[in-house]
């Protein structure tokens, strides 16, 4: 049955003509006829998919994907249901784990000498190639051939991260994006986008994903998304942190002894793999493919500097909705496969990058000055056409396939490094922020009786927010600090969070305010901004003229101050305003970011 939301968007849209179906006018097609097919199974299998039964066009609603997955685990010993959270609008997030040993106890799997591998589909919820295809190869490995896939690797698999933004579905869902018929929305209930989430976890959903992470200790991270954007051959792309990262062995593995076996897989049975793609000019790739760094608030990224192999899929929007599922099973089992035979070796690079020495981390990146090199690039060709109707030019793609060669654009640089402290101090009325550094499971002391500590703090000299908000909070963006020692109080409750710890990186991050992902500038501390106490002029008159004739250091300063500043000496408010912070009554706390360093 239709939901009543479905059926007030099917009344809507039903005045609109069909030519404005985007499904009708997309981009033409490359015939496609891949060995993969060979993986779906006859319609009359009894434990054929929603997907199947639908020709490849649909992807099963939340009730209808988890009534099949149920009843696949009722049917098996190796497989088991649990929930991992609860959304915004109170659905269960589900997670089916699969262990041929019958390991499904959280402390069983991470210690287990089996490797681990985490999947998970949906997160935005219109892109859900990884549930269907997950579906496919958990029923090929519980009740067909594939068995032996769990002698290489144990399994976590979330069909559908973002439950509620999954039911918010229509046929006109995502406009650049060949199927499913119907697709989910990309951010959650309250419209958040749940991949931008990994460092704030204001999301039920990735609230739910770092308790996996910190629970089950997977040794490999996939999440699986749809692209938008430009043409191209590649049907499936996909990506990790290549360079400008924090686990540089880590990423060599998964460059050297990953991603070769996978891109052979995908090839054999009839898909292009390919890097992530991203136009440097926003349209095509004739100035050449950026490779971005990205920050930890992304789930690759977030994996990277956790040490944990993270990939992120990027499946072909603009390819029909059956190759790219099936595209994805062939990556996962793959996955499977290549994790079990070089699990020796990513343990020993997990180790290497965990041992890494931190006397100072890079916390954000530019661009290089010239290109890395150059790609082999499989684009569609394409024409650049003037609109008849706003007059500018846009790119019309003609699907006939082309071989280019393009720049590749590396932002790998460390454009701003910070030195790493021995600790971290955070008050105790700062709740917030204490309870998701617990979430991300960082370690840290609690006080349990009040303390003086000498510290270093960093008070914002300037600043400016925002114009508007981004994923619901009003950022801090550009600032400009002061750093001094203090003595601060810290009340009991108050936490220390020492670095040299396993997610000793992710603490620097969050904490320290230079981080684009830190909590300073997510806008967690943005209450220290507000001034509350001031000084009324009936007050400051007698009081300045008495602090001159008894400081003539301070008379000095005020004379320098009114020579080289002229609009200071023609402002009275100024002037009160600069007498007023000379004194003890001034808020001494006023624009402190309440997070001491320990040197």
């Amino acid at each position: 049955m239709k939901s009543l939301q479905q059926i007030v968007l099917a009344i809507i849209f039903m005045s609109f003509p069909l030519a404005t179906i985007a499904q009708d006018i997309m981009p033409p097609l490359l015939p496609w006829d891949g060995k993969s097919k060979e993986l779906l199974v006859d319609k009359s299998n009894e434990w054929v998919t929603p997907f199947e039964l639908s020709d490849g066009m649909e992807s099963p609603t939340y009730a209808e994907t988890m009534a099949w997955v149920e009843k696949l685990v009722e049917n098996s010993g190796y497989l088991q249901l649990i929930s991992i959270g609860r959304s915004e609008q109170g659905r269960p997030i589900q997670m089916v784990i699969a262990s041929l040993d019958q390991d499904f106890i959280a402390e069983e799997l991470s210690t287990s000498k089996k490797p681990l591998i985490l999947f998970q589909a949906g997160i935005h919820a219109g892109e859900i190639d990884g549930k269907d295809a997950g579906m496919m190869l958990l029923r090929d490995i519980s009740q067909g051939s594939k068995l032996s896939l769990l002698e290489q690797s144990n399994l976590l698999f979330i069909p559908i991260l973002n439950v509620d933004g999954h039911e918010r579905r229509s046929e006109y869902g995502r406009v650049n994006q060949r199927g499913p018929k119907e697709m989910g929305w990309r951010t959650n209930a309250v419209n958040l986008n749940l991949n931008r989430d990994y460092t704030k976890l204001e999301t039920a959903g990735i609230q739910a994903v770092a308790e996996v992470i910190n629970s089950y200790d997977p040794d490999l991270y996939i999440d699986i998304h749809v692209t938008d954007g430009a043409d191209y051959q590649y049907d499936i792309t996909y990506g990790y942190v290549a360079t400008g990262g924090y686990s540089p062995e880590i990423s060599s593995w998964l460059s050297t002894s990953f991603q070769p076996e996978v891109d052979q897989a995908l090839k054999a049975n009839g898909h292009i793999p390919g890097p992530l793609l991203f136009a440097a000019n926003g349209n095509d790739f004739s100035a050449g493919n950026v490779a971005f760094s990205f920050s930890p608030r992304f789930s690759h990224t977030y994996g990277d500097i956790r040490h944990m192999a993270s990939i992120l899929i990027e499946n072909h929007s603009l390819k029909p909705f059956e190759q790219r599922v099936l595209g994805t099973y062939v990556f996962l089992e793959q996955a499977i496969k290549s994790l079990g035979n070089h699990y020796a070796t990513l343990k020993k690079a997990v180790k290497s990058d965990s041992n890494q020495p931190k006397e100072s981390i890079p916390v954000k990146f530019k661009f290089r000055d010239t290109p890395a090199d150059s790609m082999e690039f499989l684009g569609i060709a394409s024409s650049k056409v003037k609109s008849e109707i706003t007059g500018a030019e846009y790119v019309k793609w003609e699907g006939k396939p082309i071989t280019q060669s393009v720049p590749s654009i590396f932002m790998d640089v460390p454009e701003l490094s910070v030195p790493v402290p021995k600790a971290y101090w955070v008050p105790v009325e700062w709740t917030e922020v204490i309870t998701k550094l617990k979430q991300h499971g960082i370690q840290m002391e609690t006080l349990s009786e009040a303390k003086e500590l000498r510290v270093e703090l960093s008070t914002v000299t300037s600043f400016s927010m925002g114009n508007q908000p981004y994923e619901g909070l009003m950022r801090v963006q550009r600032f400009e600090l002061d750093k001094t020692y203090r003595t601060m109080t810290l009340n009991p409750g108050s936490v220390r969070v020492g670095t040299d710890q396993a997610l000793g990186e992710l603490a620097v991050i969050l904490l320290e305010s230079e981080s684009v992902d830190s909590f300073f500038q997510w806008g967690y501390f943005n209450s220290i901004f507000s001034q509350t106490e001031y000084m009324e002029t009936y007050i400051m008159e007698p009081l300045i003229a008495k602090m001159l004739s008894e400081d003539a250091d301070l008379k000095k300063r005020f004379e320098e101050e009114k020579g080289t500043n002229p609009e200071f000496a023609k402002s009275p408010r100024q002037v009160y305003r600069w007498f007023y912070e000379q004194t003890p009554y001034f808020d001494q706390n006023w624009k402190v970011i309440p997070v001491g360093r320990e040197w």
